[in-house]
């Protein structure tokens, strides 16, 4: 297919740079206003203003001879402040790799949320101690404690299903300079690597791999691989020394199954994992029908790996200012609440989004609890990705609003749910801009964007789960070797894309942080899980104001279980496939939708 260049018609910015804003429309912002780095000194204006809260957290958590009500308090203001504490430093490391304060600082944090662990641990095994009607009866005792009642029945829950108090004590004695060292050293390796001629970090080269020019994305492709060929055997370290570690404490707490930890705290059932993919495979030969004809569209047989990802057309770079403005036109389409919010966000600078050297890979949001606001840290490149995943951050930002007002420890939502935050936010950006398209030609650009997401969440996860799946059985076995890693990575996207593709990416084991992040064990089923969950509030979000019922199901994200919250706000029932068939019934329209397009 020949290159068609289009004004600013990149995806999301298609049809709305080419509409007028409407005259009622008052979320515009200027671009005066719109900058490309964060704001950190408000969090923390002094060196001496960070070590209070940190003194204070050592405070709050020495205090071990109080009332168990003080002493749950007490951890609840020591989890909020280090919650603040960890998610400065991490921002600190992201924007410069090198800081090596930076790195000092994310140790000691660490070496205290291990400590914080610890003590919830032990809270948890006196709540255990009390029956059901001496706990029922002490969370009536205080209305502080009623509000963070699940929270509670969890600890309580947890430690019951924990090792000793001794055995779980030493494992939080080892885990920040053991365990948790590991993600901070896999962020330092992935800092200094160099991709190609020009030398580019990570977060720059991998903007490449989406660039319209196939030549283009395919050097970039070749750079990025020798990039991580480079590091194989140290990462292949780092990742068996994870999962070992894991490993092992599992097996003394009597887990079998490496995929109990990641429900767990996911606070879903298993049925309801099974449900959910069950109908995603279902799925997939709709899937593959997008694929093939995509294939057609672009002149190849079969889709290359970094061809999933490529944009149809050739395409002019999006300013950041305008990815702004979209996102904020598109918001208060459905939100005016929520748009209102971003505006503030980009406007206080909340996001960091500058093209440089040194940067961490990736993109993230994090919380500051105590100061009731939120950081973005992406790389804008003017890429369709990344106008996506600014409004994917937005979204994660926004979840943070509804629950700051929250005690902590109703604040603490999971990640899947976290995700179906931020990808609505991404589906709200993407849907509206199809329906106001001004051309076929337009339409289908946008609906290859969407499809490709699906793609993403239902082949790309589906192989993370998969390989991590195998990896684990292999190395209960003994440590697993580089290469045959990367057979497991290769043979899981295989399975995953229904062997659709004509090239597959091996080393991906190495290059995606998710494997190496160790606060959060099997970091992908989550994320599949959100997309869906957004497809079925999108579908009803859709039927007429659906602000204030959104607001609501963000609020009780951290105050039960994933069924009970899509049972009260969606009427469902998870670990059934009628759910998520509606929310994957959208996709095979738009397959349909995108291949009629020029036939």
């Amino acid at each position: 297919m020949k290159n068609l260049s289009f004004t600013l018609q990149t995806i999301f910015a298609l049809c709305i740079l080419s509409h007028a804003y409407s005259e009622d429309f008052t979320m515009d912002i200027s671009t005066s206003s719109i900058a490309l780095t964060w704001e950190l000194y408000s969090i923390y204006p002094t060196e001496e203003e960070f070590n209070v809260d940190f003194e204070k957290v050592k405070e709050l958590l020495s205090k071990q001879k109080e009332e168990l009500q003080e002493r749950i308090l007490g951890s609840q203001e020591a989890g909020k402040l280090l919650r603040q504490l960890n998610a400065y430093v991490e921002c600190l490391v992201a924007q410069d790799t090198s800081d090596q304060t930076a790195h000092v600082k994310t140790s000691e944090v660490s070496q205290w949320k291990a400590k914080y662990q610890g003590v919830l641990f032990s809270l948890g095994l006196q709540l255990a101690k009390l029956d059901d009607e001496e706990f029922q009866k002490f969370l009536r005792s205080d209305a502080s404690l009623e509000e963070i009642s699940f929270f509670l029945e969890e600890l309580r829950e947890h430690a019951q299903i924990k090792g000793s108090q001794e055995q779980e004590e030493l494992v939080q004695g080892l885990i920040s300079d053991g365990y948790h060292s590991f993600w901070s050293l896999y962020q330092t390796i992935t800092g200094k690597i160099q991709v190609g001629e020009k030398n580019l970090s990570i977060g720059q080269a991998e903007n490449l791999l989406t660039d319209p020019d196939k030549e283009v994305r395919e050097q970039a492709f070749d750079d990025w691989n020798k990039a991580w060929v480079k590091e194989v055997d140290l990462l292949a370290q780092l990742l068996n020394h994870i999962a070992g570690f894991r490993l092992g404490v599992y097996e003394m707490r009597g887990w079998s199954d490496p995929l109990f930890e990641p429900l767990f705290l996911n606070r879903m059932r298993k049925e309801t994992l099974d449900a959910m993919w069950k109908e995603v495979i279902r799925t997939k030969p709709i899937l593959l029908k997008y694929l093939a004809h995509k294939a057609k569209l672009l002149g190849v047989e079969k889709l290359s790996w970094v061809d999933v990802e490529a944009p149809l057309y050739q395409t002019e770079e999006v300013p950041y200012s305008e990815a702004c403005r979209t996102i904020l036109e598109q918001f208060h389409r459905f939100h005016p609440r929520k748009a209102a919010f971003a505006k503030m966000a980009l406007e206080k600078r909340w996001v960091e989004a500058e093209d440089r050297a040194g940067k961490a890979a990736g993109g993230f949001c994090v919380m500051f609890p105590k100061s009731k606001e939120s950081r973005i840290f992406m790389t804008y490149t003017g890429t369709a990705s990344n106008v996506a995943t600014l409004a994917h951050e937005l979204g994660h930002a926004y979840h943070n609003e509804c629950l700051k007002d929250l005690p902590y420890f109703a604040q603490l939502a999971q990640m899947n749910v976290a995700e179906t935050a931020s990808t609505f936010g991404e589906m709200v950006v993407i849907d509206q801009a199809i329906e106001q398209a001004k051309s076929s030609q337009e339409k289908q650009q946008l609906l290859d964007d969407k499809l490709q997401r699906s793609v993403a969440y239902f082949c790309n996860l589906h192989a993370r789960l998969l390989f991590e799946e195998a990896f684990y059985q292999e190395r209960k076995k003994g440590f697993v070797s580089a290469e045959r890693l990367c057979r497991l990575m290769e043979e899981a996207q295989k399975e995953a894309y229904g062997d659709s593709l004509s090239s597959y990416f091996p080393h991906f084991w190495a290059a995606k942080l998710h494997f190496y992040y160790t606060y959060f064990p099997f970091y992908n089923f989550p994320y599949t899980f959100g997309y869906l969950l957004s497809n079925g509030l999108y579908a009803r979000a859709k039927g007429g104001d659906f602000s204030n019922q959104f607001d609501a199901f963000l609020g009780d994200t951290a105050l039960m279980s994933v069924e009970d919250l899509a049972s009260k706000h969606l009427q469902v029932d998870l670990t059934k496939p009628d759910f998520w068939k509606e929310s994957l019934d959208v996709i095979e329209k738009d397959v349909e939708l995108f291949c009629q397009i020029g036939d």
